[in-house]
Order: C-alpha cells, then structure tokens, then sequence
C-alpha cells in the first residue's frame, strides 16, 4: 500500500488521539479540551476523512463497471418522463411517506 500525504495525516492524526487517551488514562489527569481545539480537530478529521471517502467511492464505482459521471437533475428528469414517470403523481415521495407510517 502506498502512503499518501493524505493517509499519513490520517493516520498521524489518529495516533496523535491514541497518545492522548493514553496519556489521560496512566496519569490520571483529564485532557480537556476548549470548544475551538476540539472543533478544529474535528475539522482537520473532516478534510482528511473527505480524500479517502472520495477513493473509495471511485473503487466501489469501478468495481460495480460504473465508469460514467452522474447523469444531471435536468437530463434525468427528462430520462425519468420519457420512461412514463409523471412529476405530479409524487410516486416517491408517497411512497417514502408510506414507508415511514405518514
């Protein structure tokens, strides 16, 4: 596997948390943090989380033979009317409230 920028921020990010839960744990002190330091670690975990769900998804895609960029709302509307589907029966989303018991 090779190791990407991204990964390795990951992954050092990951270890940099394993640290500090040790280091709670076998000293006793409690690691608090302020509402910024959290809320920027929880950013920094978005943006690098976002490469790797991005990755995955082009495997998943390729893997499925899906090799085409999603098709536009406009265009699939008018996919969806020409195969019959009318926008005024609201077919999904009565039956989405079906399913949820509406």
């Amino acid at each position: 596997m090779s190791a990407t920028l991204e990964n390795l921020q990951i992954r050092l990010l990951k270890l940099e948390e394993e640290m500090a839960s040790l280091r709670q744990l076998l000293m006793g002190n409690s690691l608090e943090e302020t509402p910024a330091e959290r809320g920027r670690r929880l950013l920094a975990q978005a943006r690098l989380g976002k490469q790797g769900q991005k990755a995955a998804a082009v495997k998943a895609f390729a893997q499925m033979g899906i090799d085409q960029a999603p098709v536009p709302p406009e265009q699939l509307r008018k996919m969806m009317a020409a195969c019959g589907v009318r926008p005024e029966d609201n077919f999904f989303s009565r039956g989405i409230q079906e399913m949820r018991g509406e």
